[in-house]
């Protein structure tokens, strides 16, 4: 159903609240079993849609789920939405670099990483096994269920800062 057409919904005066990719941990498959995992714009219809934009309007009950042309029509700004998309398909191209890299992993069961000048340690929990914690700058993460998520975390953790600098 096209929302566009349906009386009662706002066209103007959205505010995107945040974004999903949702091939971001879709490696491995190939692009038509990827598009399975892809959505609807929720405002168009338009079938595919990877980077989704959460919108939320005063004078609607509840959220939308937008692809990136709809949402530019519905906050009235045709570059923030674009933006925002870019700087989401920019960090997934840095994830997919970050995975590629090779974490050493030391006598005592710790594994490490330098990432652009900068270590990351994830250590095995002494206290309860499969559990892991993330060491970046002396500031600790814990109570991680598994390698791999305390990989993804720590990406998020060396990403963010990187950002922020």
């Amino acid at each position: 159903m096209n929302l566009w057409d349906k009386e009662g919904i706002p066209h103007k005066g959205w505010t995107c609240i945040s974004m999903e990719d949702l091939g971001a941990n879709l490696e491995g498959l190939d692009a038509d079993e990827r598009k399975d995992y892809y959505e609807n714009c929720e405002m168009c219809n338009h079938e595919g849609i990877r980077y989704v934009h959460i919108m939320e309007h005063p004078e609607f009950d509840g959220q939308l789920r937008a692809g990136c042309s709809c949402a530019e029509k519905m906050e009235g700004n045709y570059a923030n939405p674009g933006r925002r998309e870019k700087a989401l398909r920019n960090k997934y191209s840095r994830l997919v670099t970050f995975r590629k890299k090779n974490w050493s992993l030391r006598p005592n069961g710790n594994y490490t990483l330098k990432f652009k000048g900068y270590y990351i340690t994830i250590i095995p929990s002494k206290f309860k096994k499969g559990e892991y914690g993330i060491i970046f700058i002396d500031k600790p993460t814990w109570n991680i269920d598994s390698l791999d998520k305390a990989k993804q975390i720590a990406f998020n953790i060396v990403d963010d800062y990187l950002q922020q600098l």
